[in-house]
């Protein structure tokens, strides 16, 4: 987690979201969490009229069913099974086998238990989002972040093209549910919190909170200070893929957002991670269409409504 100061000039143009017909309520909305500095924010308040319709069109995040197997890490074999692993299926397969486990190569390590599919596809395959998510058909970007089953789904016009596991806040300074969006970004930052915490690819979504997207362990559980960490290749992918918000000339205040992303759902900690029950019940770690349905309804509108008003 990062407590940000100083604001980084933007560098791209951000498309103004425009979404119609999205649910089924009239909504009274309010800003969501990633604004600028409070010192800098305008209280923006805007009413949202929408008409009656199906809120999410969904296909299965899994639509046939996969076989898993678990394996325990004992002792001091997270080397030689990782190793074994990567010969028998390959690199490419290997990340996706880590992904699914929540997981970076440095924390597969002894107590660790590793869910194995029978089949390793490609990685969209075993997607925990819909492939398709038709509220979302008339907006450019969005990332999805469920807290629930640690895992972001980012979409182009309602259509998945990238998801990945995250690490979000531990028990003791959880990530807060909401409205974000991917406001300035920095190749690599140090933490305010510990100076010799490096944060690559950081892309801030709270200016206020200094909560982020950004690289760093990814140990098979939530661990960070708020943010959501991300592995390399993923905080590399939002850095390039999303979209930095665009200031007023005089920087006090925003005058159109970055791409909108929807924290939502409630990590239990007491309990054991979904994707650790894949092997006795395949769609243990996939969002519910409920869970997508109470998101998109309340925040979604929000970012519509804040980027057709955002320079007021």
């Amino acid at each position: 987690m990062m407590k940000s100061v100083i604001l980084s000039r933007p560098c791209s143009t951000i498309l103004r979201l425009s979404v119609t017909c999205l649910i089924i309520l009239a909504l009274n909305l309010h800003t969501g969490t990633g604004a600028v500095n409070s010192i800098l924010a305008k209280s923006l308040e805007p009413k949202a009229k929408v008409n009656s319709g199906p809120i999410v069109g969904l296909e299965p995040a899994n639509p046939m069913p996969v076989a898993y197997r678990s394996i325990v890490i004992k002792g001091g074999e997270g080397r030689r099974v990782l190793s074994q692993l990567r010969s028998e299926i390959g690199e490419e397969k290997m990340a996706v086998l880590l992904k699914l486990n929540r997981l970076d190569e440095q924390h597969l390590r002894a107590g660790v238990t590793l869910l194995i599919p029978e089949q390793i596809d490609e990685l969209n395959a075993f997607s925990p989002f819909p492939r398709r998510l038709e509220t979302a058909r008339e907006v450019p970007k969005l990332i999805l972040v469920s807290l629930r089953v640690q895992a972001f789904g980012a979409y182009e016009f309602g259509n998945l093209v990238r998801w990945g596991p995250t690490s979000s806040g531990k028990r003791a300074t959880p990530t807060p549910a909401g409205l974000y969006h991917t406001n300035w970004k920095s190749k690599a930052t140090r933490s305010s919190i510990n100076e010799e915490w490096l944060l690559p690819w950081y892309f801030n979504l709270d200016n206020q909170r200094g909560i982020s997207f950004h690289q760093y362990d990814l140990p098979g559980y939530p661990a960070s200070h708020g943010c959501l960490r991300l592995l390399a290749d993923d905080a590399a992918w939002i850095y390039g893929w999303a979209d930095q918000w665009t200031l007023t000339a005089d920087r006090r205040s925003v005058e159109a957002y970055g791409t909108p992303v929807i924290v939502f759902g409630k990590y239990d900690y007491g309990k054991q991670p979904p994707w650790k029950n894949l092997d006795t019940n395949y769609g243990a770690s996939s969002v519910t269409g409920n869970e997508l349905e109470e998101a998109i309804r309340l925040d979604l509108p929000t970012s519509s409504a804040l980027n057709r008003n955002g320079s007021l």
